[in-house]
């Protein structure tokens, strides 16, 4: 991510704030270095950014990154944290013509930016409110796939993944401020979001998020995303006519694939007289986003031995439902807008601290790209390829780590997810096309990492 307008500012109204905490007797610094490159084994289809020559199949993947932080108490309630880094990433090797182009891109990044305020109230309750730019995850227990209540759009329902992708980490993802209350065992966390991953941009979207430990071996979770409830600008959102009739090219999938209309479905084209017809559907991108998940430790449940490591064998899922609304063709189904994945920690006997293996099932009767969307504030999906297995429904991801020497921290994956790429000619240029198109696809990646 790089370093937006909105980051800037957040700055600059933390400063003060941030100052102050330096003349406080508490001040924590932390930071990290790593390393990760890997390599896509199987990519079947080339089109993902807009011609043949940039097929993805065997592409090496390189990045590494810095972060340094800081938190500090100002007061019995009150602390911050700051964080910023730098990331470089290397030119993938997608185009014949700059195939031989592996030079680097650095970006900054706002790693942190918060305010936060704890109020216990009683032994077993507690307030906190986080005001600006902090990392959020509801479901700490994933890795790869899930998270779909705050990740990705609505329609078209984009479930984003990928090796420690956004909401993994924990790095920023949410722009904005939470108001958390908790009871026992029962959570609620009320946010108020500002989009800053896709645009268009600082629209507001509303969610609540509930956990409650039902019993000390199981928990349950639920929650509901208001998606872009608030927007910046309705008519981006929610576009209307008129489209110009004069069929254009659209070549994030095919460059064969003529439209006269990006906001709207082209039902039909006319190649001699090069024009089209458009559906006169009205649909948005904001929409209603509900979430279930489970927790369920069997060591618990059992009374296993302590041969088990602290998270082996704790089974977890979650289910979503991306958009309640209903529009012809592409969002007929509502059992197509529900992925569902399940997750599973594996025992290592000290081997590793972590080996977890995940599964997603999500049928959607559309392509899963969201380029027109980013490009044209478009509602409407992109149309199934029409090439050899180019449904992918299922998903699975092997994730492992280790900590060594105290501060380093090696961790990899094996994938066939929702992975997306940056590609050529432009390292900035994203592949709003997923990478893995089919169930044969699949990439490996490695990461090494300091920490202090």
């Amino acid at each position: 991510m790089k370093l937006k307008l909105e980051h800037h500012i957040l700055f600059a109204m933390l400063l003060p704030a941030l100052a102050a905490a330096q003349d406080s007797a508490v001040v924590k610094y932390k930071g990290a270095a790593w390393l990760q490159f890997g390599r896509v084994m199987k990519a079947s289809y080339p089109f993902v950014n807009g011609g043949e020559s940039n097929n993805m199949d065997g592409n090496w993947i390189q990045a590494m990154g810095v972060q340094v932080a800081s938190t500090a108490k100002f007061g019995p309630n009150w602390e911050g944290a700051m964080a910023m880094g730098a990331l470089q990433s290397e030119n993938a090797r997608g185009d014949v013509s700059v195939a031989n182009n592996w030079y680097p891109t650095w970006s900054t990044f706002m790693g942190e930016a918060r305010v936060t305020y704890t109020l216990p109230i009683a032994d077993n309750q507690k307030f906190q409110l986080n005001l600006g730019f902090f990392p959020y995850d509801y479901n700490p227990e994933v890795k790869d796939l899930g998270l779909y209540l705050l990740r990705g759009y609505v329609y078209p329902g984009t479930p984003v993944s990928g090796f420690e992708a956004r909401g993994t980490t924990p790095a920023a993802n949410i722009f904005g401020s939470m108001f958390s209350y908790s009871l026992g065992g029962l959570k609620n966390d009320l946010l108020l979001i500002s989009e800053t991953e896709n645009r268009p941009y600082f629209d507001w979207s509303v969610a609540d998020v509930v956990s409650w430990q039902a019993t000390p071996s199981f928990q349950l979770g639920t929650g509901i995303n208001l998606y872009r409830v608030l927007p910046r600008i309705k008519n981006n959102v929610s576009p209307r006519q008129p489209c110009l009739n004069e069929a254009r090219n659209y070549s994030q999938i095919d460059n064969a694939d003529d439209e006269v209309c990006f906001i709207q479905d082209t039902i039909s084209v006319d190649t001699v007289a090069h024009t089209a017809k458009v559906d006169t559907i009205y649909g948005s991108m904001a929409g209603t986003k509900l979430m279930a998940r489970f927790r369920w430790d069997p060591k618990v449940t059992f009374g296993l031995g302590s041969q088990f490591g602290k998270e082996d064998w704790v089974l977890y899922g979650e289910l979503a439902v991306l958009g309640l609304k209903d529009y012809p063709k592409y969002y007929d189904d509502i059992k197509r807008r529900m992925p569902v994945m399940v997750g599973l920690n594996l025992p290592t006997y000290g081997w590793l601290d972590k080996l977890d293996v995940e599964v997603e099932y999500y049928a959607a009767k559309y392509f899963l790209d969201y380029g027109k969307a980013e490009l044209d504030y478009s509602w409407v999906p992109r149309p199934v390829p029409d090439v050899e297995n180019s449904r992918n429904d299922w998903k699975w991801s092997v994730y492992f780590s280790k900590v060594v020497l105290g501060h380093l921290r090696l961790s990899g994956q094996v994938a066939d997810d929702h992975l997306r790429m940056f590609g050529p000619p432009d390292i900035g240029f994203m592949s709003y096309a997923e990478t893995m198109l089919s169930p044969k696809d699949w990439y490996w990646m490695l990461k090494t990492t300091y920490f202090f």
